[in-house]
């Protein structure tokens, strides 16, 4: 279990920045968005990756679209935007994780 919180914590502030980044107003509401949103999606990826269907360009791309959902809602802001900051948080986050993991 413990191998699994370091990427967390890692993707909520990964994805809490670049989230940031768009909207600049209101960190705090951000970070928490951040953590409910990972919360949710990481497990169920890592979950689906290792015992469902081991395909990541598919389960990021379905984790990029739920996110983008919440992110429209929770934010109020156009799908547009809400698929920009989620491609750019997934790319980046994945990104970053595989710069550490070589």
């Amino acid at each position: 279990m413990s191998h699994l919180l370091l990427p967390w914590i890692l993707t909520v502030f990964i994805e809490f920045a670049i989230i940031w980044l768009f909207i600049r107003k209101e960190p705090g509401k951000l970070l928490v968005y951040s953590l409910l949103i990972n919360s949710l999606t990481l497990p169920l990826a890592t979950y689906s990756y290792i015992y469902i269907y081991p395909n990541l360009l598919l389960i990021e791309a379905l984790v990029i679209m739920v996110e983008l959902v919440f992110l429209k809602f929770l934010l109020e802001t156009t799908y547009t935007q809400a698929l920009a900051m989620s491609l750019t948080a997934n790319v980046g986050t994945f990104l970053v994780g595989c710069f550490l993991l070589n």
